[in-house]
């Protein structure tokens, strides 16, 4: 029996649990290497994980853990190649495969060569353990993380987590443009999926990215064609609306007329970069235009959309559990109170997780209770998400929340591009006082002294920190330090004290396309590939 997401919570949650615990017992416990290994150091019985209490026995699992042997979270039996204690697949099992091989015709001979029976059988296993596909991000570890994914996988679960697609008001019909880089990772291949697995997928552009096709091209290639939903990073699309408008005064096009869905993952997105894209769409041709937010990651190996605006990513309460737990104590919090989400894969192959540290401390919290919107029950999170660690910092003896930088900067008037530098007063030493310098380029006829004023003020309201020094500089100038490191994200906010860079979302260059990179060199497995 599938779950119903017009179930109550409770019955959700327990339907979740019992699966889950199946799920530990048949597939995880003995075809998994490390969750193996862990359990048996731990002297946790899989037959006897009855609760969520003993289902917290297990371990987080942290993302220094699936890097030390990224090979022993992906499940996989006792056979030839495999040197993991683990189980080899049951007789029953076996035999299974046999009995779906020989009524199966598309396993017959192919191409007129002919093949075993064992072959085949071989084949109908190799659709349930074999990892087909892998998605990678590089992510400030420098360590690239990967998920991997069978066919089983893709025919199944991602093809119903991303039929949730529908819930904002997507339709087989919709023609779609993706401006997604093309680089392994969850965001770029949210629209593939949906494409070639959901039911009448509808139609989709996938552009690659500006390195792929310039945007210029891409822009003209949007108005020719039209299209009603537009994919991307925040920050490259703010560039291509940029880039539209450009083209549209120069008259080279009428504009970019007929979207209604402008659906975002991988950066942060503050209601000042909401509102802009509304006014640009709207000056292009295109009012009204809803802007959806996926929430996803390398890891979760899916992704999950709001079924409006603002109304909290909608996730999966049938192939995931989901906890929310206390940052510090790591103790599970009440249902609406800020937490760091966690979360278990239930019934995938591949590559599986349990009790996955996300390190995003979910704001507003999980709430898992009817949508007001769709009317679903599905648990649901509430934005502001910010890395639990990476977000903060103390900057003269106060912790602040980085994020505000960019929301206090992004709401005074006249001012165009920033970067903030958080450094010493003396960078040869560390033990003299903080210093945090803006650099920042005014919007054309805006009033320099105007804008200094609303900078001190909105920072100081936000961060209760005063800038020590704000530095005019010239567009590129301000924009060659914004992308200097990555190209495609700007480092909106970067900490020099430790020589660590914290990177937001930003608007991208005006520069020559082949400067403007099509590929973000970090992806969101630390939490920013689906916000």
């Amino acid at each position: 029996m599938a779950l119903s997401y017009y179930w109550s919570r409770d019955e959700q949650r327990k339907y979740a649990e019992e699966k889950l615990f199946r799920y530990i017992r048949d597939y995880v416990f003995p075809f998994h290497p490390y969750y193996r290994k862990v359990m048996k150091e731990k002297g946790i019985d899989p037959e006897r994980i009855y609760t969520y209490e003993d289902f917290r026995k297990i371990p987080i699992t942290e993302k220094a853990d699936t890097l030390a042997d990224q090979r022993a979270f992906v499940l996989q039996p006792k056979m030839e190649g495999v040197d993991y204690e683990v189980e080899p697949l049951p007789r029953g099992k076996q035999l299974a495969y046999a009995s779906k091989t020989f009524f199966t015709r598309y396993l017959r001979d192919v191409y007129g060569k002919p093949r075993s029976f064992k072959d085949k059988v071989r084949q109908t296993a190799m659709y349930e353990w074999l990892p087909i596909h892998y998605n990678f991000s590089g992510g400030t570890t420098g360590m690239p993380s990967a998920a991997l994914y069978t066919r089983r996988d893709l025919d199944l679960n991602v093809r119903k987590v991303h039929g949730m697609i529908y819930t904002f008001g997507w339709e087989p019909d919709v023609r779609t443009i993706s401006l997604f880089p093309g680089v392994p990772h969850v965001a770029f291949f949210a629209p593939v999926t949906v494409q070639f697995l959901v039911d009448n997928g509808g139609v989709c552009l996938h552009t690659f990215g500006g390195k792929a096709i310039p945007t210029e091209r891409q822009v003209i290639i949007a108005s020719m064609l039209g299209f009603n939903m537009i994919c991307a990073i925040p920050s490259y699309f703010l560039y291509w609306l940029k880039t539209a408008l450009d083209l549209k005064e120069k008259g080279w096009i009428e504009g970019i007329k007929g979207i209604k869905f402008a659906v975002v993952a991988a950066e942060p997105l503050t209601d000042q970069y909401r509102q802009r894209f509304k006014e640009y769409l709207e000056e292009l041709g295109s009012p009204g235009v809803k802007i959806i937010e996926i929430y996803g990651m390398t890891e979760t190996k899916a992704g999950f959309f709001e079924c409006g605006e603002k109304t909290g990513a909608h996730l999966n309460p049938e192939f995931y559990f989901w906890e929310m737990l206390d940052p510090e104590t790591r103790e599970p919090v009440k249902w609406g109170e800020p937490g760091v989400l966690v979360f278990s894969h239930i019934d995938w192959r591949g590559t599986v997780l349990l009790r996955y540290w996300t390190g995003d401390l979910i704001q507003g919290g999980m709430v898992w209770e009817k949508c007001p919107t769709c009317g679903l029950t599905v648990p649901r999170i509430m934005t502001p998400i910010v890395r639990a660690a990476k977000d903060f910092t103390k900057i003269k003896g106060s912790t602040v929340p980085l994020l505000n930088f960019r929301t206090a900067l992004h709401r005074v008037e006249g001012l165009d591009a920033f970067q903030v530098v958080i450094g010493k007063e003396d960078e040869r030493d560390p033990l003299s006082r903080d210093k945090v310098t803006i650099y920042a380029c005014l919007e054309e006829g805006a009033d320099e002294e105007k804008v200094r004023r609303g900078i001190i003020d909105t920072v100081k309201m936000e961060t209760e920190i005063s800038p020590d020094e704000i530095v005019f500089e010239d567009p590129s100038s301000v924009e060659r330090r914004l992308f200097e490191r990555t190209g495609l994200k700007g480092d909106w906010v970067v900490d020099v004290r430790e020589v660590t860079i914290t990177q937001q979302a930003a608007p991208p260059p005006e520069v020559e396309e082949e400067e403007v990179a099509g590929e973000p060199s970090e992806e969101a497995e630390e939490g920013e590939e689906g916000r």
